[in-house]
């Protein structure tokens, strides 16, 4: 995957967590994403596709419960590769 910064976002007021953002802590990037099969929202760290913080009413709960200081909107470009069945 491909990282590259576009700016700095602090303020939840800015939109930073919104859903199909991405945005870096620490050097991590994380999907805002909302879950349809639990009805919430949450967010998933897309270098190991593990989800970090469990499902969250509203937006606005999961910002206030799980935002961090130090979080920046990036934009991300994601790249999979996989092989379909037969295919070398």
């Amino acid at each position: 995957m491909e990282i590259e910064y576009r700016n700095s976002v602090k303020d939840i007021s800015e939109g930073i967590y919104q859903v199909g953002n991405v945005f870096s802590r620490s050097g991590t990037p994380i999907l805002v994403a909302e879950d349809n099969h639990y009805g919430g929202y949450c967010f998933i760290d897309l270098s190991d596709a593990k989800i970090l913080t469990p499902c969250c009413a509203t937006l606005k709960t999961l910002a206030e419960g799980y935002s961090s200081v130090g979080d920046k909107l990036v934009k991300a470009k994601l790249i999979i590769d996989y092989k379909l069945d037969g295919d070398e």
